[in-house]
This record gives structure tokens, C-alpha cells and sequence, in this order.
């Protein structure tokens, strides 16, 4: 059996950046020529955007030469109670407690929406698991994530399951949402893996760099990120030290130069000490980042560098060994601590400018 993983992809937040990004999932299921793409939880956003969606999407999910296998989250399943169509090959896995669904040669074994694993649930799980089978689920693991990590949802700890719990069940493959931030795997006690793909769009800051879905082929257990061109955030952060005003501003652009400008809000953010004068600095700053917002929060240090008390100290300097003081790293270490201290009295009043 051959798969394509993702979930989180909250169809209607977003508008057509979702709508995109369910595109690109197709795309590539197709060219990674898999039996299913699997849904481990919340495809949309509200039963109410499953609803105003589900005419658009059902010539989506028509004549695609795999199934679309969708399990409900805490999101939307509500949308799927009742009799509804997606399309042809679109199908939940909404049944109480599990549902089965036959995707090549093996079965993926599909937990809906629920608070809690439950020990009928889990001995029956384990009574189901094999070599062929997968388990999708919509869970937190070991409620280890922090906020935001979940997309902004109310209660971070929806659906809490142990490592220990799912090595217990016997599954190769537990493939599972929720957790929005990234691409995360983590081995099982029993040798299998657990696998959160991160949402393949970015929903919030909390979901910042390029997305991914995964690919899993149980025949030969291999485990295969995809990248998708679909809309993402990311940010990068600079600290400029006396001295590296300009090597600072080449590490933003060769960062923005390396991002997709064209599907992405990027934000670049730089503190610090910079020799230049700070209009100066900022203007170029502005010209490196080009379309990314900038937080430029440094401050310029010519006074610091032409004030007596740190010619003084460096003339000390001069006579000390650093090598003898303890948690002191070399010269330089030395002296960029003094500018920042000399730096904050200055800006505060505390010592006067010379």
C-alpha cells in the first residue's frame, strides 16, 4: 500500500490558498502515483465550509486515480454526519468506534472524531493491527506541543495519546493531524513510526517554512517527505554585532533570494549593534529584504565606540588574560557585552553621551 499523508488542510480558512493547496495535494498523489491520499483530520475548517465547498470540490475529488480516505477532526465532524457526497473518490472514515477502508493491498484503519482513546477502543484497535493496516487518527501526542503548534485551536490537548499507548497498539504506521507546525516523526516503542505531515498550508505564524506532505509505502516501509508549492510564512532573525553591519544585511538577502516571494509572507526580523548610522542601516535593510516586512529593532553605536568609558575599559582590556575568567569565550565576547551594556545606559539616561 502506498500513500499520500497530510491533514489540517481547514478547507475555507484561508479562502482559495486552501483550495490551492488541496490542488497541489492532488498533484501530487497523482505524480507519486500512490493508492490513497489519506485526510488525518479537519480537511475543513466548520461543517459549515464542508457545505458551501461541496459543490466546488466534487469534480475535484472525481476520476483521480487514487481515493481521497478522510478521517474527521475536531473541526468537521459535524460535516460528514447525515448522507452527503464529495465525490466519487472521496470517502470518511466516520463510522463509530473505527472504519476500515481497502486501499491497494493493505487497509487503513480510520479513528473519528473523539475526546478520548478509551480502553474498548484501544484493545479493539489492537485486535485489528497487522502489517497491511495503517492507523489515521486526529490526536495530540504526549500533549508535548506548544501553543500555537495546533493552529490556534482553544485546547491543545484534544484526543491526548501516549508514545507507550500506540507502540502497545502494534501499528507500523500511525498517521495523524493536529498538530500544524511542521513535519514531525517519532518512533514507536513496537519499531513503527508516528507521523504529524503539518498542515499543507499555512494557516498561522505558528506554521512558518515550506510545506510538506509524506509519502508511505508499507511494502517496503519507506518514508518520503513531498514538498508542496503551496502558500507558506516563514521569518529569519539577525543579530548584528559592531563591525558586521553589511555581513548581516548579505545573510537577509541571501535568505529572501532563497524564498518563493510569489506564495509567501516572510518577515525578517534584526537586533543588535550596528556601526552604520541607523537611518543608513535601515534604508539598506529595506532594500535586502525586499518584499518581506521588516522589524528592524537595532541601534547605532558611534557613541558608544567614541565614548571615553569604552576606550578606557578596552585599554584594560588590554592588560587582562580573559583566558583565566570563567564563562568568558575570547576578546571579542568581552567587548560586544560592553557595547550592548554601554549601549542601554546611553539610550537610558544613565550615563551621558560624551
Amino acid at each position: 500500500m502506498r500513500v499520500l499523508h497530510t491533514a489540517d488542510l481547514h478547507l475555507g480558512r484561508g479562502g482559495e490558498r486552501s483550495v490551492a493547496a488541496l490542488d497541489a495535494l492532488l498533484d501530487a498523489a497523482a505524480r507519486e502515483e500512490v493508492d490513497a491520499l489519506t485526510v488525518g483530520g479537519d480537511c475543513f475548517d466548520s461543517a459549515a465550509d464542508a457545505d458551501e465547498l461541496r459543490p466546488v470540490l466534487r469534480e475535484r475529488f472525481t476520476d483521480n486515480p487514487f481515493d481521497v480516505v478522510v478521517v474527521p477532526g475536531n473541526h468537521d465532524a459535524d460535516a460528514f454526519r447525515g448522507n452527503v457526497e464529495f465525490g466519487p473518490d472521496f470517502r470518511t472514515l466516520s463510522t463509530e468506534p473505527f472504519e476500515v477502508a481497502t486501499v491497494g493491498d493493505g487497509e487503513v484503519i480510520g479513528v473519528p472524531y473523539r475526546e478520548r482513546l478509551g480502553d474498548d477502543l484501544f484493545y479493539s484497535l489492537r485486535e485489528r493491527a497487522d502489517e497491511d493496516s495503517v492507523l489515521c487518527l486526529h490526536c495530540t501526542l504526549d500533549a508535548g506541543f506548544g501553543a500555537g503548534a495546533t493552529g490556534g485551536e482553544a485546547s491543545p490537548s484534544y484526543f491526548p495519546v501516549q508514545t507507550e499507548t500506540l507502540g502497545e497498539l502494534g501499528y507500523e504506521f500511525v498517521l495523524a493531524g493536529h498538530v500544524h507546525a511542521e513535519l514531525y516523526q517519532r518512533k514507536l516503542p513496537n519499531g513503527g513510526l508516528f507521523i504529524y505531515p503539518g498542515s499543507p498550508v499555512s494557516h498561522s505564524w505558528a506554521e512558518t517554512g515550506r510545506r510538506h506532505a509524506v509519502v508511505v509505502d508499507t511494502d517496503d516501509a519507506n518514508v518520503q517527505p513531498v514538498a508542496l508549492d503551496t502558500y507558506y510564512r516563514d521569518r529569519f532573525s539577525v543579530t548584528v554585532t559592531p563591525g558586521d553591519d553589511y555581513g548581516a544585511i548579505d545573510r537577509v538577502e541571501g535568505w529572501v533570494d532563497g524564498q518563493d516571494a510569489a506564495r509567501s509572507d516572510l518577515e525578517v526580523r534584526v537586533d543588535g549593534f550596528t556601526e552604520l548610522d541607523e537611518e543608513t542601516f535601515d534604508e539598506r535593510l529595506h532594500a535586502a529584504a525586499g518584499p518581506a516586512t521588516v522589524v528592524n529593532e537595532t541601534r547605532g553605536v558611534a557613541a558608544v565606540l567614541d565614548h571615553p568609558i569604552y576606550a578606557d575599559f578596552v585599554d584594560r582590556l588590554d592588560d587582562l588574560d580573559v583566558d583565566e575568567f570563567d564563562h568568558v569565550a575570547d576578546r571579542e565576547q568581552v567587548e560586544r557585552r560592553l557595547v550592548e551594556s554601554l549601549a542601554e545606559l546611553l539610550a537610558s539616561g544613565e550615563v551621558t553621551h560624551a
